[in-house]
C-alpha cells in the first residue's frame, strides 16, 4: 500500500435475527489497519422489523468504531446487499456475513491488492464442530475459495469481499432481487461486473472464519446448497453470456453420467464418493434451469441462528 494515500472503507454486514452479528463486528473493529486507512463499519438489518437496533446499539455505547445501523426489511437479501450499496459513502466496500469473524489483517491484505482490481476475495473457511460427518469435514463444502488457477477470475461471493464503488456505480450494477431469497445474487452480481470489464482479485491470506450451524451439516443441506450453487451458476451466463449457458447445458447431462459412475466406483471411500456425488447434483441443478425447474429457494425460510 502507498503509506501517504488516505483510504476510505466502509465494512458491511448484512443480518437476519442472528446474535452473532456481535462477534462479526467485533472482528472488524479490531482489524489491524494503519492509521491512513479510515474504517466504518455498516450493519444491514433485513429483519422485517430492526431486530438487531437494540443490541447493535448497546454494542456501539462501548465501542470507539464508527457503527452505522440501517434497517432494510424484505427478507430478500439483495435488498440488503444493495442497500449498502446506496448507503455506503467511500470509494471502498467490504462485505462479510453475519455468522463470520474476521482474522486481525483480513481488511489490510484485501486493500493492500486493490490497485488495479475492481473486486478482491479472499477465502472463507468453515469451522466445524467435532460430531460432524466425516464426509462433510473432508469435503469441505461450507468453505468459499476462488480457484487458483482460474485466469480471469470471473467471478465470486460476497461472504469475503471487497469491491470498487466507483466501478460499481459507473456500470449501475445492482443484486438482482429475483435471486434474493435463492441465493446465487453475488455469483451474478460479480459476473456482470467482470463482463463490464472489471478485474477480479484473489488473495489466500485475506481469510474469515465461519462457525458452520449444526443445522447446516447434513446431506438435505449440503445436497440442496450444490443443486441451487448449478442454478445460480447456469443463471450467471444465461443472463450474461448466452454462448457459454447453452454450452453447459447440453454438456451437463454428460456430466452427470460421469460423476454418478465416478461416485460408484468410488463407494469404497465415502470422502470421494461423496465428493463426486455432489459434483454431479452441482450439474443437475444447472440442467434443471434449462428445463424449466423452480429456482431452489434457499433463503425462503431465514433461520435465527
Amino acid at each position: 500500500m502507498d503509506g501517504n494515500e488516505q483510504i476510505d472503507v466502509t465494512v458491511c454486514i448484512c443480518t437476519f435475527r442472528r446474535p452473532s452479528i456481535l462477534g462479526a463486528v467485533e472482528s472488524v473493529t479490531t482489524q489491524v489497519l494503519p492509521d491512513w486507512i479510515s474504517l466504518q463499519i455498516l450493519v444491514i438489518d433485513n429483519d422485517d422489523t430492526p431486530s438487531a437496533q437494540n443490541a447493535m446499539a448497546s454494542f456501539c455505547a462501548k465501542s470507539s468504531a464508527t457503527i452505522h445501523y440501517h434497517h432494510a426489511p424484505g427478507r430478500n437479501i439483495s435488498i440488503a446487499r444493495n442497500a449498502a450499496l446506496d448507503v455506503a459513502s467511500t470509494r471502498w466496500l467490504a462485505f462479510i456475513d453475519d455468522d463470520e469473524s474476521a482474522s486481525p489483517m483480513w481488511l489490510a491484505k484485501l486493500l493492500s491488492a486493490r490497485v488495479g482490481a475492481h473486486a478482491i476475495f479472499g477465502p472463507s473457511e468453515a469451522r466445524y464442530d467435532h460430531n460432524v460427518p466425516f464426509w462433510i469435514t473432508a469435503g469441505d463444502y461450507h468453505s468459499n475459495r476462488v480457484i487458483d488457477n482460474e485466469n480471469p477470475i470471473k467471478t465470486g461471493y460476497t461472504s469475503n469481499a471487497l469491491i470498487d464503488m466507483n466501478f460499481v456505480r459507473k456500470f449501475g450494477l445492482r443484486f438482482d432481487l429475483a435471486l434474493g431469497r435463492t441465493g446465487g445474487e453475488d455469483t451474478v452480481f460479480f459476473y456482470a461486473l467482470h463482463r463490464s470489464g472489471g478485474v477480479l482479485r484473489y488473495v489466500k491470506d485475506a481469510i474469515v472464519f465461519e462457525h458452520v450451524a449444526p443445522s447446516r451439516t447434513n446431506i438435505r443441506w449440503v445436497t440442496a446448497r450444490r443443486y441451487r450453487a448449478g442454478q445460480a451458476y447456469a443463471m450467471m451466463f444465461r443472463n450474461h453470456n448466452k454462448p457459454e449457458y447453452w454450452r453447459i447445458v447440453l454438456t451437463s447431462p454428460f456430466k452427470i453420467a460421469a460423476c454418478a459412475c465416478v461416485s460408484a466406483a468410488t463407494a469404497i471411500s465415502p470422502k470421494r464418493a461423496m465428493w463426486w456425488l455432489m459434483r454431479g447434483i452441482f450439474h443437475v441443478g444447472t440442467l434443471s434451469l434449462a428445463i424449466g425447474a423452480r429456482v431452489y429457494e434457499e433463503y425462503s425460510v431465514r433461520p435465527a441462528g
